[in-house]
C-alpha cells in the first residue's frame, strides 16, 4: 500500500510540474463520489485525473 501511495504522489507531483511549464493552465481539483478527480489541460488536450489514471481527450477544432 505504501508503494501506491508514493507513486500517487509522484505523479501528482509530475502533473503539477508539467502543467507549470503552460502559464495559462489550472489544475481543478474536485471530490466526486468520494474520489478525488483533477481536470487541466495539456496543450490542446484536456486531462482529468482519476483513481490514479489520466486521461486526456483532444480538443477538436473545426476548420473553415
Amino acid at each position: 500500500m505504501t508503494t501506491a501511495k508514493t507513486l500517487q504522489a509522484l505523479l501528482i507531483g509530475a502533473l503539477l510540474a508539467s502543467s507549470a511549464a503552460f502559464a495559462d493552465s489550472t489544475i481543478e481539483v474536485n471530490v466526486v463520489g468520494g474520489k478525488q478527480e483533477a481536470k487541466f489541460s495539456i496543450g490542446d488536450a484536456k486531462c482529468v485525473l482519476v483513481n490514479e489514471v489520466i486521461r486526456c481527450s483532444p480538443v477538436l477544432v473545426a476548420s473553415n
